[in-house]
């Protein structure tokens, strides 16, 4: 080459203008094929997996890289299904030919040189199950790599020990692969390598005989999950075809209204707004304002009712009994007494059979129907995700059904949410919260995070659609409009306004706040009257004095109330 380019240059003025063309071209295809005769490879590539027990494998790929000549942009091949790769130290962007996934790093400056990278990417094993035994098949070498491989070996690190030899395939030498690499195995630890070079676009995987169990949740095949996911889909659109036929409800007026719902007592407001549980302390105090009985604290805490008056006619029939047995042994009903609990419990479960035969339609649904469809919803979830969690044990079958019940009981605490919110109760408003991202961690640790997003999404709706209960009658709507609208007017009601009433009626706050208080804006109402001075209160009495400030009645209110429903409930 060397004598051929200093012809020439001795002859370059001699020849014709043809010839010194010829000559020309001639030295620049030997020149090219001069800085080209060496390829681009790789002279050393290391496979380091780390398997949990559901075959999920972490894989680490250390490159060196030998470039020749000067590359702008390097392609990284990835096995298919891979997740969550990423190239340490380096922005990628991801390129897709003829359907496979790289990760694509380029430099406008070019690559050269002798380069090291680490690859990092996450892959699923095909794990399937015949006859007691689980086969593992993990892709070790992805066979779209463009360039020789001088050096390859790998390490793959199990989840227990095992017993078996595990055995190998390649895309050049097949089943024969072994007659060319050196492996190792200890305890749950594979080590092997290659002995020879290999070529491009070679591939390498292992096959790894385990004992049924070794292997947990749904990792072999496409069917169980689908079959998830089908049963999942099914009892959502259930859920959502029987509110739609036996549930949904002419949609509520929210007109904001000063004055409660017709015929309703503050003890009915929590049913009335979100079928919350009728609040019997609040009809106590509502009986105090109209003059029947009186609240007495003494100096230990100990609540005590007087009567004050019979109750005529004028009240309504379940009124008038419950009244008549809180005072059925005198005229002093202790707080603390049997009697008050029985009391209390029979207020508890009658409102709401009142309310049910004036609210709802003939032919409406159970909202229960409705609320158990969602809860199976996320029962079936947590009870697939965990099937994938739980590593094989004597006790993994009790687990996983306690897991189904969880994962019901949750499904229920999250359909809550939304009578919590309405009903201002914080701390079951947060359990909620809390039960709904317990689900949701636990889905995704176990792969079925987008099943659970589904389940979730219908529990939230279930709790709202059947907030107020099932399909209503045109008086049922309208009640629960009247009871929404004076939520509604609490929330918003100005100092100004309250002011003005004070001065119309100096009880004004006391006959509003049991109302207030039974859906829980009873404090809201008393930081919006401020520090604004008020008449003694006709119906609750203490020892001591009574603040006259509305924060501070609603603070020893508050305590007495607070051991009326500890009787209720013990």
């Amino acid at each position: 080459m060397v004598f051929y380019t200093q012809l020439c240059i001795f002859d370059y003025w001699e020849v014709t203008v043809l010839k010194r063309l010829i000559l020309f071209l001639g030295c620049l295809i030997l020149l090219t094929t001069s800085a080209f005769a060496a390829e681009s490879k790789i002279t050393d590539l290391k496979t380091d997996c780390l398997a949990d027990n559901r075959g999920r494998c972490q894989i680490t790929q250390t490159i060196t890289l030998d470039i020749t000549g000067m590359e702008q942009q390097l392609l990284f091949p990835l096995p298919d299904g891979a997740k969550k790769a990423s190239l340490a130290g380096f922005d990628t962007s991801k390129k897709t030919q003829d359907g496979h996934t790289a990760l694509a790093l380029k430099n406008s400056a070019g690559f050269s040189s002798s380069r090291t990278f680490t690859l990092i990417y996450t892959v699923d094993a095909e794990i399937t199950e015949k006859d007691g035994v689980q086969t593992m098949k993990l892709p070790l070498l992805c066979p779209r790599w463009e360039f020789p491989i001088e050096r390859y070996s790998f390490t793959v690190m199990m989840p227990d020990a095992f017993e078996s030899f595990p055995t190998f395939v390649s895309g050049y030498y097949g089943e024969a692969a072994e007659d060319y690499m050196d492996v190792q195995t200890r305890d749950a630890i594979v080590d092997g390598s290659f002995l020879e070079p290999l070529k491009d676009h070679e591939s390498l995987d292992m096959l790894l005989e385990v004992p049924s169990g070794y292997f947990s949740g749904t990792y072999a095949t496409w069917s169980a999950n689908w079959t998830a996911v089908a049963l999942v889909i099914a009892l959502t659109l259930a859920a959502v075809g029987y509110w739609l036929l036996k549930l949904r409800s002419p949609k509520l007026r929210k007109n904001s209204r000063s004055l409660p719902p017709d015929a309703a007592l503050p003890c009915d407001l929590p049913y009335l707004v979100a079928q919350g549980r009728p609040d019997f302390n609040m009809l106590i105090c509502h009986w105090g304002v109209l003059g029947y009985l009186s609240v007495h604290v003494d100096a230990k805490g100990n609540v005590a009712l007087y009567k004050r008056v019979e109750m005529g006619n004028e009240r309504r029939r379940t009124e008038r009994k419950l009244f008549d047995a809180l005072f059925a042994r005198g005229s002093i009903c202790d707080g603390a007494s049997l009697v008050y609990k029985r009391t209390a419990s029979g207020a508890i479960n009658a409102i709401p059979r009142f309310w049910n035969r004036r609210l709802y339609d003939a032919g409406s649904g159970n909202p229960l129907i409705m609320k158990g469809l969602s809860c199976l919803v996320s029962a079936i979830v947590l009870l697939e995700a965990m099937g994938a969690l739980l590593p094989s044990m004597k006790l993994r079958w009790l687990l996983i059904f306690l897991s189904f019940i969880l994962g019901g009981v949750l499904g229920a605490v999250v359909q809550y949410g939304p009578a919590s919110w309405y009903l201002g109760k914080k701390l079951q408003l947060v359990c909620s919260i809390a039960a709904g991202i317990a689900l949701l961690i636990l889905a995704k640790l176990g792969g079925f995070s987008m099943q659970m997003l589904l389940a979730l999404a219908l529990a939230v709706w279930t709790g709202f659609v059947t907030l107020h209960g099932g399909k209503r009658s045109q008086q049922g709507t309208q009640i629960v409009s009247q009871a929404m609208g004076f939520r509604r007017f609490l929330l918003r009601v100005s100092r100004t306004h309250l002011e003005m009433m004070l001065r119309r009626d100096g009880q004004y706050f006391y006959e509003l706040l049991p109302y207030a208080e039974s859906i829980g804006l009873g404090e809201l109402l008393a930081e919006k009257m401020g520090d604004l001075e008020l008449e003694s209160c006709d119906w609750y009495f203490e020892e001591s004095k009574v603040p006259a400030k509305a924060s501070g009645f609603y603070a020893h209110l508050r305590e007495a109330l607070s051991m009326l429903e500890l009787s209720i409930r013990h």
